[in-house]
């Protein structure tokens, strides 16, 4: 009998469990395609976010990889640009040109056309390339009201970082970035013990989920999902 956690082996000597879960690789193409896809610069946006810049994220890759999403397109050495259009309803947000094969191009937009809900937005981002090829892609749109307590975190699609801030009455200054650090450790003869550990794992640094063992029957490997800072997350 081999000892494990959370169904790993883990022993000297023990043998060696294939972990599985590997990508297949995407056929590829012999003509070029394109990757068009949009998405939001922060998610969620708030109403404060009015007066700031808010903007979609453009992705116009030229690639031979089939990777999900992509389709024929016919390059002309002349033609350098697609015309992006993101629509709402029946209104469009924005529009821009977008050079080919682009990566994190920036299309700003207004939020005053929109009110504040707690249902995202779909929003269909159309690119029209020499006339007579186009392209489909769609997202959602989060804007939400201010918070009047507690503290939001909103996702940075450019760098995929985090920025949280805290709320007092519906008003906050500055957002300040945030590492979501865990840690893996035993509960039942640790944690359960003195739950005081998890404010001195805040003072060091470590945000939101641990991920710790227990010799509970129930549940051998469990999640515990803790908050370490004030208030509530978004």
């Amino acid at each position: 009998m081999h000892l494990r956690r959370c169904g790993k082996n883990y022993k000297k000597g023990s043998p060696v469990v294939p972990p599985g879960g590997q990508f297949p690789v995407p056929a590829t193409s012999d003509s070029p395609l394109l990757a068009f896809r949009c998405t939001t610069i922060y998610k969620p946006y708030i109403t404060e976010d009015v007066t700031s810049n808010p903007g979609f994220i453009i992705d116009t890759l030229i690639t031979h990889t089939q990777v999900r999403g992509a389709e024929p397109i016919i390059l002309e050495p002349t033609a350098e640009f697609l015309f992006v259009s993101i629509i709402i309803g029946d209104d469009v947000l924005a529009a821009s040109r977008v050079p080919v094969n682009a990566t994190k191009f920036e299309i700003p937009f207004s939020l005053t056309k929109l009110m504040p809900r707690k249902e995202p937005y779909s929003v269909s981002c159309s690119a029209t390339y020499r006339d007579d090829q186009k392209y489909i892609a769609n997202t959602l749109l989060s804007y939400l009201p201010n918070p009047t307590s507690g503290s939001i975190t909103k996702l940075d699609a450019r760098t995929g970082g985090l920025w949280t801030k805290p709320f007092d009455a519906g008003h906050a200054t500055g957002y300040t970035p945030v590492f979501p650090l865990g840690f893996f450790t035993s509960f039942d003869d640790y944690l359960a013990k003195n739950l005081s550990i998890l404010d001195d794992l805040k003072a060091r640094g470590y945000v939101r989920d641990l991920s710790v063992h227990s010799t509970s029957l129930l549940s051998p490997c469990l999640l515990i999902q803790r908050p370490l800072f004030e208030g509530s997350i978004w």
